[in-house]
């Protein structure tokens, strides 16, 4: 689909309006006019929090992962609600455990900031409870909420849930929810949401019928009063254990709709909503299913038409369009039959749609492309018209300055000079155009290119993040090839992942030679290289096993991975031509990292199905929907490369 800038009508002033075309177009790929749009509206509104967080989107999908994280910060630095305790004592935590992570950030955020006395108390806290000091540990707690009673009560809130934490931690969760409790009989704390959030966990590991249903009542009050999302999915897992399966269904396809909405992925009244005041060629809505969705008020006509196409009926769609008779609806019709492939009946609206409407570079497009499959003499005497001519030639120069790596802009200028007889101007675009096909068709099959899904942690909380991991080859002298040294592993990584890391391509290199005899007689004759992405934050551990496998075979087999699928697994060599893959850790977190960057599919361990399936933080359905599961590299293989890569 042709992206183009578009000027705003007045229909779409709105942000909200604005914020759902945009979603739109990164649903359906078009990521240039996307980030134009929410751009434009973040520059009037910076503090558009659900702007931003499509801009974060945006630029995960692009792989610009720092500016990504930039953008997620700043969202959980504005955010009202967010558990911005319950947050800093997972960032003291980490902490502890890696205290060459995050001291700038842990004193930058939270009841600490500013007070670095306090965060080195509640730092020696947790560095007891890690070396298994646990009385220790509760016992600095009880000071320094002893200690700042009085005197700072978020503090003394921080002092509080930090035991209480502990005690959970430690399987003492009877103490814990006395503690938690006893905190909500004081005076502000009665409806704190750290305090309850942390109390509804404590209720739901307990398990008895009684504390589930107290539970129920926390997420309850913290739908209605925050609207929070998490809730729901909390409240169907609760119901579930109740033995409720109708309020279980319930409350799970709320949470499935509200996850698809914070995702940015629209339903189809939303399209329709978006569509119904700015023209889309419907062709390019066509293999893209949406969900289901309603309206908060009686559709328009237009609407209609729109949900009828959307719903796959097309007879009912053009006799609502039809009906409509202004001249949108004429582009839809026309639309239409151009999707089902009557030129015929299509030709007459777009050309009448064009001159009418020069400026919507949509049709514009649809009538070059046409032109350049078919002579039309009808087409080429509209855009030598004085009043069509020079305006769709300065539209069609703006957008390829403002786009000039795409080809397909670069495409349509050649047809329309050649339209106008500017043949020199024709063939130089026709010559851009080729070039930025063949640079595409070679980044969109790049050999030993593979997503990987990670999670990056950040204020106590985690993220998932997809990068990627490179895998090249050069000519090796003779008896020098068929290795992978240290120096050639590029990257920010720790000294252990580069061992694993070396470790995986000789187990994968013995695979390969073995499972595929004919495709590797030569990969003794290269040298190897190895990069990992994401460089300003150390990576390791060894859950990049199964990515990192998969570049290395696209490599030896000169075969490109597909670049919608993102993996994930501990790859171990059980033998030389059997490599099983293990659990990872936070495979929730890498599923939802997969789903906020609109990948096809995440492929991760069969071991992580029972924990997964048990998580409340991705929807069953989206579960379902974009998680595969594989036990050792033979599936993966295959789930990557088809199931005939055996016999090709």
């Amino acid at each position: 689909m042709q992206s183009f800038p578009t000027p705003a009508t007045p229909e779409l002033e709105d942000p909200r309006e604005r914020v759902r075309y945009a979603q739109l177009l990164v649903e359906l790929g078009e990521l240039d006019e996307a980030e134009r749009e929410i751009g434009e509206l973040l520059e009037a509104e910076p503090k558009n929090l659900t702007a931003t967080n499509l801009f974060a989107k945006l630029k995960h999908m692009r792989g610009e992962l720092s500016q990504a994280i930039a953008c997620w910060a700043q969202i959980h630095a504005q955010s009202p609600h967010n558990e911005r305790t319950l947050m800093c004592l997972g960032s003291l935590m980490q902490f502890a455990q890696s205290p060459e992570r995050g001291a700038a950030e842990l004193l930058a955020f939270g009841p600490c900031k500013g007070n670095p006395v306090a965060q080195l108390e509640l730092e020696s806290v947790f560095r007891s409870f890690l070396a298994h000091r646990s009385e220790e540990a509760r016992a600095a707690c009880d000071r320094l909420a002893a200690k700042h009673r009085s005197k700072d009560r978020e503090l003394y809130k921080l002092a509080v849930l930090a035991k209480a934490w502990i005690c959970e931690l430690s399987g003492e969760l009877e103490a814990a929810c006395r503690m938690l409790e006893s905190l909500g009989t004081e005076r502000g704390f009665e409806t704190d949401t750290d305090r309850v959030l942390a109390l509804a966990r404590v209720y739901e590991k307990l398990g008895s019928h009684a504390d589930l249903e107290k539970a129920v009542h926390v997420f309850h009050f913290l739908e209605r009063s925050f609207r929070k999302m998490s809730a729901l999915g909390k409240l169907a897992s609760l119901y579930h254990k109740l033995g409720d399966d109708e309020l279980a269904r319930l409350y799970g396809a709320r949470y499935e709709e509200a996850f698809r909405r914070r995702m940015h992925r629209p339903s189809k009244a939303e399209a329709a909503r978006v569509l119904a005041r700015r023209f889309l060629p419907l062709a390019s809505l066509a293999h893209h299913p949406l969900g289901g969705g309603t309206f908060s008020d009686a559709p328009s006509l237009r609407e209609r038409a729109l949900l009828a196409f959307l719903g796959g009926d097309h007879a009912a769609a053009r006799e609502l369009f039809r009906r409509g008779g202004e001249l949108l609806d004429t582009k839809y019709e026309a639309s239409l039959s151009v999707l089902e492939g009557d030129w015929d009946t299509a030709l007459p609206g777009l050309l009448v749609a064009l001159e009418r409407d020069p400026d919507d570079m949509r049709v514009v497009t649809m009538l070059l492309d046409r032109s350049a499959a078919a002579e039309e003499p009808a087409i080429a005497g509209v855009f030598r018209s004085p009043g069509v001519k020079d305006r769709v030639l300065a539209n069609l120069v703006a957008a390829v300055r403002a786009s000039p790596l795409r080809s397909s802009l670069w495409r349509d200028a050649s047809m329309l000079h050649e339209i106008l007889g500017h043949q020199d101007e024709a063939l130089r675009c026709a010559g851009r155009a080729s070039a930025l096909e063949v640079a595409a068709k070679r980044d969109s099959q790049t050999v030993g290119r593979v997503l990987a899904a990670a999670v990056f942690h950040f204020l106590g909380k985690s993220k998932g993040l997809i990068h990627q991991v490179w895998v090249d080859r050069v000519p090796a002298a003779p008896g020098r090839g068929g290795f992978l040294s240290t120096d050639d592993i590029l990257g920010n990584v720790t000294f252990e992942m580069k061992q694993s890391i070396r470790n995986t391509f000789f187990a994968v290199r013995e695979y390969a030679r073995s499972r595929f005899p004919l495709q590797t007689g030569d990969i003794l004759d290269y040298g190897y290289t190895y990069k990992i992405t994401k460089e300003d934050e150390r990576s390791g551990g060894t859950s990049a096993g199964l990515p990192t496998a998969l570049a290395f075979l696209s490599v030896f087999l000169q075969r490109p991975v597909p670049q919608d699928m993102a993996f994930s697994g501990v790859v171990i060599a059980d033998a030389h031509d059997v490599l099983v893959v293990r659990s990872v850790g936070e495979a929730e977190y890498k599923a939802k990292g997969a789903f906020n960057r609109n990948l096809r599919m995440v492929v991760l361990p069969a071991e992580n199905r029972v924990d997964l399936e048990a998580s409340v933080e991705l929807p069953g359905a989206i579960r379902e929907e974009i998680v595969r599961y594989v036990r050792d590299l033979d599936e993966a293989v295959e789930l990557t490369f088809g199931d005939d890569v055996w016999v090709k």
